[in-house]
């Protein structure tokens, strides 16, 4: 660039920062550009109107990708040839940009009447290709690529959700780590696959895709679609070919090589497959098996039958997020592996109905932008609550989703309050949150009651149908809705969805002679100002008689009244409770425990036990509900009641009988380990008996409870269980095994330590490195410096780089400590190393 275009660029930013009505800077982040020698720094406030995210703009569409793929485990990387089939979306193109991250580009050329080399530049992020001449809108060309992606020399980025965006990822590559099998698998949401492949990696982008996966013979591989061929090389290698010929997004695209068991169920003629290591075979039923029931399920409660040729589910290693639901083959991590007797304690059900009900809501029909993923995990989630609903029941569900709201609540006061479709955001990971998740699966419960079950699913049906193979924003799910409610329904989206915060709502409940009257204050959450309209029922319960206002709240204050039959038991807003919203109500005692007893629904019941958790040690009729609660049939109900007693010595002496029996024959596990812990905090000898018993139980859940409540009395004998029970395969049994060996200092537990960290995997290995730390932290001079040597040597060894973090972590915290310490005169000699290997650590990222 000369100096005159310098000059008149320069002078061009200083007119638009001039000009631009931008928002206040302390909401607004600086850019400062440096012009070489012309001035010294200019710096621009960007207005929020900068960070909008819009839909990526389609210049080119992708038609089919095909992929021919081998690998060097030895240097963890990937050769390549890709044919893409491309074509302008609209106007002439004569050039064409794709996403190919940290690869080497070996050739490209255009595929016509053979092979004509193009010229090209590539950044090491975005390849941008002149085609040589004007090709028309909407006809096919053909670009032959050659290249090397080379996943493990990027620098890594990702999210809460998705740890990593390698996208693709070699496990054990050299085979050098005990306990571990070698796998390679990929990662694609959000933008991670153009790291093994070249693409327009954009979620509006639709592709079919046929991939040829060259291995070792006695590897098994996974991929989108159906296994079209697998032919045996000269070589003794075996190439697989994958075939699907529905479009579906560049994300969705996945690969999985390993050594898998295969267990096979069928539904509808597909083949609904999972993928398990070896040990795992007998258990792959018992994880998977009501796959087919799901699949049926969903087809009918959906309106739209399963589109895709296949069903399969694969449990990989050292997965970087929860599961992904790619096209036809969900990826799980390992955690998802479980024996019969982990299983007593919890099943995968949401996992799998979660990601299954992806297959339509993300996979048939995508966002077409990261703004819009709601569109994708809402509905999600709102599928775990469905099958929840149609095969353990509604109270259930409930209980379920209760939980699931309060981790947006928990969100939302930790103070992270933005629109669910949100157009600004820093980083597209930042839409993967609670919002997302939990209140949009809310968000579409309160839907369905406000149009009814036949209209919501109808309207889901039509959503769908429409469109099928094809990427959608918020508003093509609205209008949906409106075709076949015949409402507008702006109002309830826009408050809903495209605004943040929620109502929290104050209710004034009195009464006379005549009338029964209800004043409603509402405000939102965030005081943004929002009004909100909320449509719901107002039930007033006159012994057997019940009577239902269906009502509007749309005003920060409104007054209702109703003429009334007598002294009402009870007046109850929102009786099934499908509000998302706090509230404060003015209920007595009495009316509560009515409530618990005549409302039938899961969250009034809760909403009683919790309002009268600080009335139980003053008011006879509040610790006798409470003694009803701890005796509810639903287990999820004494689970609460439990948990809002507290441990003063009123609360023991009314409740203590209940929850000594809960401890030792509620019939379910995860009563039984709350009673467990309750007892622990007494730390009274007189449960020792108890707590012994329970550690040969069917349950890790309480056997884990069990443990911990043993260390609190007798730390000798709970270290002497825990080296017995680390054994087990159970992550949350191991993790309070290595809790209790690290509390005390004994130097021979060092090499247990150190033995565990090669042995252990996945989310066990990473809290390990956590607790080897806490172990460090009471050692000798000795100890503390081979410990913190060897965990920069487990850190630095790793070639995934997958524990680095962790390792720095654990030597960070183990100087940290020692420094607190009045007996370690050795700490400044410490300190020194431990600097010196944190940042040895960092520099190997």
């Amino acid at each position: 660039m000369s100096m005159k275009q310098l000059t008149g660029l320069v002078l061009s930013i200083l007119f638009l920062a001039g000009c631009k009505t931008s928002k206040p800077t302390s909401s607004a982040d600086t850019v400062t550009i440096t012009p070489s020698v012309l001035l010294d720094s200019i710096t621009i406030v960007r207005s929020k109107d900068d960070l909008y995210q819009a839909s990526v703009t389609k210049s080119i569409d992708m038609v089919h990708t095909h992929l021919k793929v081998d690998f060097d485990w030895t240097t963890q990387r990937m050769n390549g040839a890709a044919e893409l089939t491309l074509k302008p979306h609209f106007y002439t193109a004569s050039s064409v940009v794709l996403d190919a991250k940290n690869m080497d580009i070996k050739r490209v050329a255009l595929l016509e009447n053979g092979l004509k080399d193009l010229t090209y530049t590539y950044d090491s992020l975005q390849l941008n290709i002149a085609l040589g001449k004007e090709i028309p809108g909407g006809q096919n060309f053909k670009l032959y690529i050659e290249y090397t992606a080379k996943p493990n020399e990027k620098k890594i980025g990702g999210s809460a959700a998705i740890q990593e965006d390698k996208g693709l990822y070699f496990i054990n590559p050299l085979g050098k780590e005990q306990n571990k099998p070698q796998q390679i698998w990929t990662q694609g949401e959000t933008e991670s696959n153009s790291n093994w492949f070249p693409c327009i990696d954009k979620p509006n982008q639709k592709m079919t895709q046929e991939i040829e996966i060259k291995v070792a013979s006695n590897l098994k591989t996974l991929s989108n679609g159906l296994l079209t061929r697998s032919t045996q090389n000269a070589d003794g290698t075996r190439t697989d070919v994958w075939t699907i010929n529905q479009p579906h997004a560049p994300y969705l695209a996945m690969m999985t090589i390993g050594n898998f068991e295969v267990v096979r169920d069928y539904w509808m003629g597909k083949e609904v497959s999972y993928y398990v290591e070896p040990n795992f075979k007998q258990y792959a039923r018992a994880i998977f098996g009501k796959t087919p029931a799901m699949l049926e399920f969903f087809s009918n409660r959906l309106g739209v039958s399963y589109p895709w040729p296949k069903y399969a589910q694969v449990v990989v290693r050292d997965y970087v997020s929860g599961a992904m639901e790619n096209t036809s083959a969900t990826l799980h991590g390992e955690f998802l592996q479980k024996t019969s007797r982990q299983l007593l304690d919890e099943n995968n059900e949401d996992i799998i109905s979660h990601e299954l009900c992806h297959q339509w809501f993300g996979d048939l029909v995508t966002c077409e932008s990261w703004s819009n993923i709601p569109l994708n995990e809402s509905f999600a989630t709102y599928g775990e609550y469905l099958w929840n609903e149609f095969d353990h029941g509604k109270e259930f569900a409930d209980w379920r989703q209760h939980r699931s709201v309060n981790g947006y609540f928990s969100e939302a006061k930790n103070k992270k309050t933005a629109d669910l479709i949100r157009f600004y955001y820093d980083d597209r990971e930042d839409m993967f949150d609670a919002h997302s998740y939990n209140k949009g699966g809310a968000i579409l419960h309160m839907l369905r009651k406000d149009v009814g079950d036949e209209a919501f699913f109808k309207s889901l049906e039509l959503y769908l149908k429409t469109h099928s193979y094809k990427s959608v924003e918020v508003h093509n799910l609205r209008l949906a809705f409106e075709e076949v409610t015949g409402r507008d329904m702006n109002r309830f989206f826009n408050q809903w969805m495209l605004n943040s915060g929620h109502p929290v709502l104050k209710i004034n409940y009195a009464h006379d002679a005549d009338s029964i009257y209800i004043d409603i204050t509402q405000k939102q959450s965030n005081d943004k100002g929002l009004t909100y309209q909320l449509p719901f029922k107002i039930n007033v319960h006159y012994g057997g008689i019940v009577m239902s206002y269906p009502v509007l709240l749309k005003n920060k204050k409104q007054h209702f009244s109703f003429k009334s039959l007598g002294s009402p038991d009870l007046i109850d807003v929102d009786p099934e409770r499908v509000l998302l919203c706090e509230k404060k109500e003015n209920k007595t005692v009495d009316e509560y425990v009515y409530q618990y007893q005549h409302n039938r629904h899961y969250n009034a019941k809760r909403e009683a036990i919790e309002a009268l958790k600080d009335s139980v040690r003053v008011n006879e009729k509040a610790a006798a509900l409470f003694h009803q609660a701890l005796q509810d049939p639903f287990f999820g109900l004494r689970k609460d009641a439990l948990n809002y007693i507290g441990h003063d010595s009123t609360s023991k002496f009314l409740f203590l009988n209940a929850i000594e029996r809960m401890a030792s024959s509620d019939s379910s596990n995860r009563v039984r380990q709350d009673a467990l812990s309750y007892l622990a905090k007494l730390k009274s000898d007189k449960y020792m008996p108890m707590f012994t018993r329970t550690l040969s139980d069917s349950s890790y859940k309480c056997v884990s409870a069990a443990l911990s409540a043993i260390n609190k009395l007798d730390t000798t004998l709970a270290q002497s269980a825990a080296l017995t029970l680390l054994n087990e395969p159970d992550i949350e049994l191991k993790g309070v095994c290595y809790t209790v060996l690290s509390e005390r200092y004994d130097n021979s537990l060092n090499q247990l330590f150190q033995t565990k960290l090669n042995e252990e995997a996945g989310y066990t290995k990473t809290n390990l490195y956590y607790h080897y730390a806490n172990y460090l932290t009471h050692g000798d001079s000795a100890i503390v410096t081979q410990g913190i040597q060897y965990l920069y040597e487990k850190g630095a060894e790793d070639v995934s780089k997958k524990y680095n973090s962790s390792a720095q972590k654990s030597i960070e915290r183990v100087r940290d400590y020692i420094k607190k310490r009045s007996d370690a005169p050795f700490y400044p000699t410490l300190k020194t190393l431990a600097d010196d290997l944190i940042d040895k650590l960092k520099k190997r990222e």
